[in-house]
């Protein structure tokens, strides 16, 4: 009897390593017939573990341009982008951190529920707001976060356990866009005799000869368009980083000094401030209201696109372009945001223009001009 079960554990496991293709192997008695079978079980198992800790998709780059049409999202999210379908976060690949730290966002940023572009977003932080990292995810560039109590990834290349002083990368980039201006012009001289209609927009164009009195009131841009179109013939109140208050303060007190019968007072302002709708509509009105009674016309500019940038997002943009017109009374809306769209742009650091771009704007306002 001894012998015949002997005989038939034999037989089995020659069955067994059939079934996975060792038609070679040898049993010689109960321990070998064990341990193969032990050696089929840890083999599956990990077949199994492989299944369950599927590798999630690398997303494939995005190539950036300078020339763009709408922005595409709310902020800088990461370097590279992708719609594919992901796997479940594989939460064991997560080195959690001691103590958790603290670091500050260097730009607008996403927060997303999985670590790569692929998974959906769920929320954004704005330039120099705090986030609490946890932990990160591998040797990738992802960062585990406590965002109000829920988890969320955030790409780690866009943090940094300082805050951006803006005030004077601002001043950096607006001394930058304005020598860039200047030696774009001495390459390609304007030429304010020679006027050329906004469309369509030739290489390099050059601005409109306005009718005279024409006021500009503006912030940073209208300072650099003011350089690109050599001044254009019009009369110019505009500063680097201005916004309401200043609009409110100094501004509207300069222009009384300049406002007479048949100035067209043009107001480019809102980028900095783009919560401010409702300020900037009860005095643009007010001053309208005032201004006509000299003879004087009112004119307020779009906020015009920006893209990629640590101080304001193109949805706030559009926002602002959408609220205000409708609280204007006795002021002309000029929506040079969708002539700018449909023809194209080139921004030097997400928030200014080339100088192609200023005199193109600046005909495109001239032209609107009635």
């Amino acid at each position: 009897m001894k012998k015949l079960l002997i005989v038939l554990i034999v037989v089995l496991n020659i069955v067994v390593l059939s079934a996975c293709g060792d038609t070679q192997a040898q049993v010689t008695d109960d321990d070998t017939v064990e341990s193969t079978v032990q050696s089929l079980d840890r083999e599956k198992e990990i077949e199994e573990k492989k299944e369950e800790n599927a590798a999630i998709p690398t997303p494939s780059p995005k190539t950036a341009v300078s020339v763009k049409k709408p922005a595409e999202t709310t902020g800088k999210d990461e370097s590279v982008s992708d719609n594919s379908i992901v796997a479940d976060v594989d939460m064991s690949r997560i080195e959690m951190f001691e103590n958790i730290l603290i670091m500050y966002a260097q730009t607008n940023l996403n927060l997303r529920k999985g670590p790569s572009t692929a998974y959906e977003t769920i929320g954004s932080v704005r330039t120099n707001d705090e986030v609490k990292v946890k932990g990160r995810y591998g040797k990738e560039d992802w960062f585990l976060i406590d965002n109000n109590g829920t988890d969320a990834f955030v790409n780690s290349k866009f943090l940094s356990e300082e805050k951006i002083d803006l005030e004077a990368l601002k001043k950096e980039q607006e001394a930058a866009a304005l020598a860039a201006i200047e030696a774009q012009k001495a390459q390609n001289p304007v030429q304010t005799e020679n006027p050329v209609q906004p469309e369509p927009q030739p290489a390099n164009p050059q601005p409109a000869s306005p009718p005279a009195g024409i006021l500009f009131i503006g912030d940073s841009r209208c300072v650099q368009m003011q350089a690109a179109v050599g001044g254009g013939n019009s009369s110019w109140i505009c500063e680097n980083a201005k916004g309401y208050e200043w609009f409110s303060s100094t501004a509207v007190g300069q222009a009384d000094q300049c406002v007479g019968k048949g100035t067209k007072v043009v107001i480019c302002l809102g980028v900095n401030d783009t919560d401010n709708i409702s300020n900037y509509a009860a005095l643009v009105n007010a001053k309208a209201a005032e201004w006509a009674k000299k003879g004087a016309k009112t004119y307020f500019v779009s906020v015009n696109p920006v893209t990629e940038n640590p101080y304001r997002t193109e949805e706030e943009v559009e926002a602002f372009n959408a609220a205000l017109p409708g609280q204007l009374s006795g002021v002309r809306w000029i929506d040079t945001h969708s002539f700018l769209t449909s023809q194209g742009y080139v921004l030097v650091d997400g928030l200014h223009y080339d100088t192609n771009t200023y005199v193109a704007i600046f005909n495109a306002i001239v032209g609107s001009l009635k």
